[in-house]
């Protein structure tokens, strides 16, 4: 039973990059509040949130013209991993549109970073879910993940 519940939490997370992979590399710009700067002293920051603006038909990438672009935000929300599709302005769309990356249920939490060292358009991502039969069965993954268009570093 918790190898069962071991394979669905990294399935699942394993979902999520592939997500994140696929939708990251067409992204054309960021928030403001998910770009990485290092304070004095530092040598890394980590988001719990990132947004960014990319294509609305990931298989069509074109750099150049915004018109088809849209704002993406990963995040938790009531307790699961999230991706939310953003209208064009960067607002929550009227009938929203959310996709579950991470059950609610294995408590995923998110982290992306940059590290000092990293390229500015480099950054890696970790996903720790926690099960629900036996709590000690926790399943971490970190992933990098690299954009095309933009450096995620200021």
């Amino acid at each position: 039973m918790i190898n069962r519940e071991r394979y669905n939490m990294l399935s699942q997370i394993n979902y999520a990059f592939e997500d994140m992979a696929i939708r990251t590399k067409s992204a054309v710009r960021i928030n403001s509040s998910s770009a990485f700067t290092l304070a004095s002293g530092t040598i890394s920051d980590t988001k719990n949130v990132f947004r960014f603006f990319g294509e609305k038909n990931i298989y069509e990438v074109t750099p150049d013209n915004d018109s088809d672009n849209t704002w993406y935000e990963y995040r938790t929300e009531n307790g699961g991993l999230i991706l939310e599709v953003l209208d064009e302005t960067g607002n929550p769309k009227r009938s929203p549109e959310i996709l579950a990356l991470v059950d609610a249920k294995y408590q995923p939490v998110v982290e992306f970073a940059w590290y000092e060292g990293y390229e500015p358009n480099f950054i890696t991502v970790t996903i720790k879910t926690t099960g629900t039969i036996a709590p000690q069965a926790q399943v971490s993954r970190t992933q990098g993940l690299r954009f095309w268009f933009i450096d995620v570093k200021k």
